[in-house]
């Protein structure tokens, strides 16, 4: 009863949370009410992470969409032109080009709230709110994050180029012009931002394991908050992107290593994030009733706006282990040739909850997976790879594969062979629908191959770099 009643106090606070957002700059800082309790901190950061749950952002276009368009997921059956143009890269397409602007000036639009909030609450003395850095942390975690997904996506991969321009990182509530960093400055403020979110989380304690009477509805469900082990998980990623892999394997460890988290049983795979936060594997994610709508209209209903290509045989491609058999295939999978169209319709994110059985369990948070365990066991498991240390990198990747039905690497007999490939190939399967695929591709410098035009695209800034709104350099003439 008392996640159901927190559940009803979250719908209320998002659809309040436009009082925030409707707060704009006008090239001063705006002042109001809202800013002088702590209710109107939470009612702030509740309205970022709704605003990051819209389909322009992780609603749609930065999980199962654009991103995993260009990442050769999916292609298109209601918006298949605007999808395969996409899909060819042709970003400069009329259909193509608004979308990837959305993505820039939302991020940044996000960003802005945030520091709205960072301003205002430094002129507060930290004794004011007994949650006064549990506010400041979440706020720099998020600044931080919509920094590094922009720059993955607009500049260039800085392990091949590290003189790489970067991004605007934009630390004051204005509409005045912010410089672009070099890639390296870019990187720095990111982990600066996350580290200092670290500290205060850390310093304040966080409340997976605790209660606190005095701290109010706000510290409840912290799956759903940039929490402490959430900051850790995201610099793990930033610092894999940036090419520091031991330092990646140190803060994906301390995720790994905490109580809270841990892999699902293989027979439970097909409910691990269908519409749903997973509550054994997710260390962060956002809330959102609509999604699983979005989700159910482009993926599911009629046959579904988006169907995994047939090209190549994915069944293959998922039947990897003579050992075992992956229940991602079947679970997530669903074939489209009796709605008239060839390919699979990938389920892994429809409610089939509400489908099947018109109805949610009551402990099942509705929303959006952003950084789950699995990527962080890669990480680890890559790390161990480039050590030599094969039977420790089996040992992570199987933490995986055997969570989903395969016998694993570690299990043969003789000597224990992982590979990069292995890796990547797992990755590919696990991360469908997460917007991830893509960035790993950059990450490495991969070609890309188009199953239908039957051909590959090699490396380049044209097809790894997405173009920046024109009206960025507007602005600055």
């Amino acid at each position: 009863m008392k996640k159901l009643m927190y559940i009803l106090i979250l719908l209320i606070t998002f659809y309040s949370c436009d009082n925030f957002l409707d707060v704009r700059p006008t090239g001063e800082i705006v002042n109001n009410d809202l800013f002088e309790t702590a209710e109107g901190y939470e009612e702030a950061l509740y309205g970022v992470y709704s605003f990051l749950a819209r389909e322009p952002l992780y609603g749609k276009n930065m999980t199962y969409g654009l991103v995993d368009v260009v990442g050769q997921y999916f292609s298109g059956g209601w918006d298949q032109h605007w999808s395969n143009q996409l899909r060819l890269y042709n970003y400069k397409h009329m259909e193509v080009r608004p979308e990837i602007d959305a993505i820039w000036e939302s991020m940044y639009k996000g960003i802005s709230y945030v520091n709205n909030m960072l301003e205002n609450l430094a002129k507060h003395d930290s004794t004011k709110f007994a949650l006064y850095n549990i506010y400041k942390a979440e706020a720099l975690g998020l600044r931080a994050f919509m920094h590094f997904e922009l720059l993955r996506l607009f500049s260039e991969s800085i392990i091949q180029n590290p003189n790489a321009t970067g991004i605007p990182y934009r630390e004051k509530y204005t509409y005045q012009v912010t410089p672009f960093d070099g890639i390296s400055e870019s990187y720095n403020k990111i982990i600066r931002d996350f580290k200092e979110a670290e500290k205060l989380l850390t310093a304040h304690g966080e409340y997976f394991d605790r209660t606190d009477e005095n701290a109010g509805g706000f510290v409840k469900d912290r799956v759903i908050h940039m929490n402490l082990y959430a900051v850790q998980a995201l610099l793990a990623r930033v610092y894999w992107e940036k090419g520091d892999l031991e330092t990646a394997k140190d803060y994906a460890m301390k995720v790994i290593d905490c109580p809270f988290f841990t892999m699902e049983d293989k027979t439970n795979v097909e409910d691990i994030m269908n519409g749903v936060i997973s509550d054994k594997e997710t260390i962060w994610g956002l809330y959102s009733e609509d999604f699983p709508n979005y989700t159910r209209d482009v993926m599911y209903s009629s046959g579904g706006s988006f169907y995994y290509d047939p090209k190549p045989d994915y069944r293959d491609m998922y039947e990897v282990d003579q050992y075992g058999f992956d229940y991602r295939l079947d679970k997530w999978f669903q074939t489209l040739s009796d709605h008239g169209a060839e390919g699979l319709r990938c389920m892994k994110i429809v409610d089939r909850f509400k489908v099947r059985l018109n109805t949610r369990p009551v402990a099942k948070l509705s929303g959006i997976n952003m950084i789950r365990l699995p990527e962080l066991c890669y990480i680890v498991a890559e790390y161990y790879l480039y050590q030599d240390d094969m039977k420790t990198a089996a040992k992570y990747l199987d933490k995986v594969v055997r969570a989903r039905g395969l016998d694993g690497f570690g299990s043969v007999e003789g000597t224990v062979v992982v590979t990069r490939m292995n890796i990547n190939n797992d990755r590919r399967k696990e991360l469908v629908c997460e917007g991830q695929w893509f960035q790993i591709m950059k990450h490495y410098n991969m070609s890309i191959y188009e199953s239908i035009t039957d051909q590959t695209f090699q490396p380049s800034k044209d097809i790894y770099v997405f173009p920046i709104p024109d009206n960025e350099y507007e602005y600055r003439n």
